[in-house]
């Protein structure tokens, strides 16, 4: 904060020490003799006479804040097109309000009006197409094996992993509130078709990790096991 606005703060007038002003000026005591009753500047003090003597009021007048370069109307169009299309960038919806509204709208102004609705942008949740026998194959899998503590210590988790060349890094993100992670809107499925990328594999366990070591070639199952 600076010095002037600090100083401003400081010598704000309370309401009560505002309504003694006043009382003080009406029974006919001069500002000087009036601050030795109110430890405040004359400035102050006429101030605050003047405007009891115009407006009839002592309060302090509120602070102006800069008119928003949206409407109401606007912000609840903004909204409804990032809930329509979660991944739609901020920079397209100003593009689309600034092509119909002919007004400069910038990308942070549209990003502040969807965090002010609660929308925000954060990475879809990566996952796989299961299908109904993958989750009936799992479930008693994992049923059976709920219960294990110390055989936990003897297990190595062993997997591979494409790095596709072909397809987005990461950085697309999807406007959704919280709690709305697993929707189906908000989940993006990864690509399992042949695209060029590079393999790797590697396990961890409890105790140790292996370094990861690069498949040339296809993984088949005869070389997985090999």
């Amino acid at each position: 904060m600076s010095r002037r606005k600090q100083r401003s703060a400081f010598d704000q007038v309370s309401e009560f020490n505002r309504g003694r002003i006043v009382a003080y000026r009406d029974c006919g005591l001069s500002f000087r003799e009036n601050g030795s009753r109110v430890e405040r500047n004359q400035t102050n003090k006429m101030t605050i006479c003047d405007r009891w003597v115009q407006e009839g009021t002592t309060d302090r007048r509120g602070q102006s804040h800069p008119l928003q370069c949206t409407t109401s109307r606007e912000d609840r169009q903004i909204v409804r097109m990032a809930a329509t299309d979660l991944s739609v960038t901020s920079r397209n919806v100003a593009h689309h309000i600034e092509s119909v509204t002919h007004n400069s709208v910038s990308a942070r102004t549209i990003r502040r009006r969807l965090q002010q609705s609660g929308l925000s942008a954060r990475r879809p949740l990566l996952s796989l197409p299961l299908t109904q026998n993958h989750r009936r194959l799992r479930h008693p899998w994992c049923d059976e094996r709920r219960m294990w503590m110390a055989e936990g210590n003897e297990l190595v988790f062993t997997d591979e992993s494409r790095i596709c060349l072909q397809h987005h890094d990461g950085r697309i993100r999807v406007r959704r509130h919280r709690g709305e992670r697993r929707l189906n809107s908000c989940v993006m499925h990864r690509h399992t078709g042949p695209v060029p990328g590079i393999m790797v594999w590697g396990d961890i366990g409890y105790h140790s990790r292996t370094p990861l070591v690069r498949i040339v070639g296809t993984l088949n199952s005869q070389r997985y096991i090999s």
